[in-house]
């Protein structure tokens, strides 16, 4: 009918002024032109296949690119045999439907139309997601770009699940696809896997547009993966499209802060937010009066087999103790596994939590899943680096610690020698190993930091420690109730091979855990949430906070232990900072003498190593299982999906 072509048309006109408005091209882009700049390959047939409509980016030749919009709208008059034909064509389509396939190159995931250009119009013009198309697809020249790169994986994603739509902006992400799916990018796909991802996806897709995502700056294919990583693939295929649509809006904020590439807000101090003194001592009244406040702690493993796990487990105890019947706390134990961590969720939420605290990074795809469903009840997680919008993260700035217990490593050292056994190269862990080496140098200018993995593979830290002549030595923070003879914190190695122990990190999860409390009873959480937009939120609490400090060992010279209580109060009260002014790594300058502070996200992120430490980060091949599934999670290497030794548990 004319009367749909003059609304086509006016469609046409309104994008061609905003393209013209804006100094854009308003017309169709042509792939010749296109390829006249890159060049190509050559061309591969793919086949007869469903495409969606929003990737048409325009056509093949110039010759029709003049008659169209670059939304596809028409633009000859109406009075036009253009017009005539397009009329008769969206007739046809609602007497019996477009039936034969338009012929479209592909070119980086993006198609342009030799055959079909009204046709394509047409269905566009009347909302139809896909189209049949008969697809060649014209390789591009190779290249060092990261587009170049993506689209390779791309190929051979294609090539194992034949899936055009899904289109991914990082290095890896085809790879992370795959492993949700718990495959590969090496052997082809079963059809019925092909089939679900595909319905998964459109399904997605419909949900995810109908909330703006055409809007949102990132691409859908990207968005899905967001979804996959709190849902999972098998929930994914088997929602139906209401609960996809509810998924979705639920999730929206977590999409925002992916888009945002993950920005996270650090909360060092925990007094932010929070009221006046008079306000807050008529809140104290009113919560003295009301019931008690629930918690509930959910471990994947329990702290007779778990230091970590015992740490928290005492904080938690330590948590009822000073808040006496004003708070209520449960824990869940070897909450590991999915339906073990889901079982402990529904029972605290029957059981009226309100609040659910999970104490490692690896919990976080179980938490996040748990919180989106449950966005009434606050949930949080012990990591620094994560960034989820429903799920706030808490740490502590450990290497506040750690400067101090360098500081004493290098004043009990003769020999210029201390050695440091880090557990696995995750976010904060590398912060931890300078600050130690930088403590060290404050002492003595002449000290080496050796450093060694818990979390490597087949090899011998302590012979190698031994053989380097390193008798001072900081290793594990906790000790493990597995192997209670095994030293921890700092220690000496004594001629005779026993260890002495010396001073360790302290972890005062009590009143970490009483803060958060008193946060959310007192509205401070609301309000922080509330001042934080397209990023998470991240208490980052250290030594001036109260939830760190050092323990001295009985018997430590007097030396030691006033040059200790002095750095713990220059800590405490920032005057002294081990990332302010001058830094040296092993390639060489960081920042020079004068300079502030280093920002939090970058002392987080921190990859390098100070200048007087001989080590590195160890390669992917050299961690050990328990160490690849932090990594994966929270880690600072980068790793190659493919080589996993697990799939599907992406978190």
């Amino acid at each position: 009918m004319l009367d749909d072509y003059r609304k086509a048309r006016k469609l046409a006109m309104k994008q061609l002024q905003v393209d013209v408005a804006a100094g854009r091209y308003p017309y169709l882009p042509a792939l010749d032109d296109i390829l006249k700049g890159e060049g190509c390959q050559g061309e591969i047939p793919v086949g007869t296949t469903e495409i969606d409509i929003a990737l048409i980016a325009g056509t093949r030749t110039r010759g029709r690119q003049n008659s169209f919009s670059t939304n596809f709208m028409p633009l000859p008059e109406a009075t036009s045999e253009f017009a005539m034909k397009w009329s008769d064509l969206i007739d046809s389509q609602r007497e019996e439907g477009i039936r034969d396939p338009v012929l479209v190159y592909e070119f980086f995931q993006r198609f342009y139309v030799q055959e079909g250009n009204k046709r394509v119009s047409v269905l566009r013009y009347l909302g139809q997601p896909t189209i049949s198309a008969q697809v060649i697809r014209v390789v591009p020249m190779p290249s060092d770009s990261k587009a170049y790169r993506v689209y390779q994986e791309f190929m051979r994603f294609y090539s194992v699940a034949p899936i055009y739509g899904i289109v991914l902006s990082e290095e890896g992400s085809y790879a992370k696809l795959a492993a949700f799916a718990g495959r590969t990018l090496d052997e082809p796909w079963p059809d019925d896997v092909v089939h679900d991802l595909r319905s998964a996806f459109d399904s997605f897709l419909v949900a995810f547009n109908k909330c703006g995502g055409e809007r949102l700056g990132m691409s859908s294919g990207d968005a899905f993966l967001v979804y996959l990583k709190i849902f999972g693939f098998t929930q994914a295929v088997s929602s139906l499209p209401s609960e996809v649509a509810r998924h979705v809006e639920r999730i929206w904020d977590e999409f925002i802060v992916a888009r945002d590439g993950g920005k996270v807000a650090y909360l060092e101090d925990p007094a932010a937010g929070k009221k006046p003194v008079i306000g807050e001592l008529k809140r104290l009244v009113e919560v003295a009066t009301l019931k008690p406040f629930r918690v509930s702690f959910i471990y994947e493993k329990s702290p007779e087999t778990d230091g970590w796990c015992a740490l928290h487990e005492k904080g938690r105890l330590k948590l009822e103790q000073r808040l006496g019947t004003t708070v209520v706390t449960r824990a869940y134990e070897n909450r590991a596994e999915d339906d073990a961590f889901d079982a402990a969720v529904a029972d605290a939420l029957a059981a009226g939590t309100e609040l659910v605290v999970t104490i490692a990074p690896t919990q976080m795809r179980a938490c996040l899943r748990a919180a989106v469903t449950n966005p009434e009840v606050p949930f949080i997680n012990c990591s620094v680096s994560l960034s989820h919008s429903a799920v706030r993260t808490f740490s502590g700035r450990l290497y506040e610690a750690k400067f101090l217990i360098g500081a004493l490593a290098a004043s009990m050292a003769d020999n210029h020698r201390v050695g440091y056994v880090a557990e696995t190269p995750v976010f904060g862990s590398v912060s931890e190993i300078n600050a130690f080496a930088i403590g060290a140098a404050m002492v003595d200018p002449k000290v080496t930091v050796f450093l060694k993995w818990f979390s490597a593979k087949d090899y011998d830290w302590k012979r190698e420690l031994a053989e380097a002549d390193v008798r001072i030595i900081s290793a594990r923070d906790y000790a493990d109730p597995t192997q209670p003879d095994e030293p921890w914190g700092l220690y000496r190695v004594e001629d005779d091979g026993s260890t002495t122990h010396l001073a360790e990190p302290i972890w005062k999860w009590g009143r970490y855990y009483r803060l958060i409390v008193q946060s959310i009873r007192n509205q401070t959480w609301k309000r922080q949430g509330a001042s934080v937009s397209g990023a998470s939120l991240n208490y980052w609490w250290g030594m001036s906070a109260g939830v760190l400090d050092v323990a001295l060992a009985e018997g430590l010279p007097y030396g030691q232990r006033t040059l200790i209580e002095i750095l713990r109060q220059s800590i405490q009260t920032h005057r002294i900072d081990p990332f302010a002014g001058e830094l040296m790594s092993q390639e060489g300058i960081v920042q020079v003498d004068g300079a502030g502070r280093l920002p939090s996200e970058d002392i987080v992120r921190m990859s390098w190593l100070n200048a007087n430490v001989v080590g590195r980060l160890p390669e992917q091949r050299e961690l050990s299982w328990d160490g690849l599934e932090k990594v994966e999670v929270s880690g600072l290497i980068p790793l190659d999906v493919e080589k996993l030794p697990h799939k599907g548990t992406l978190s």
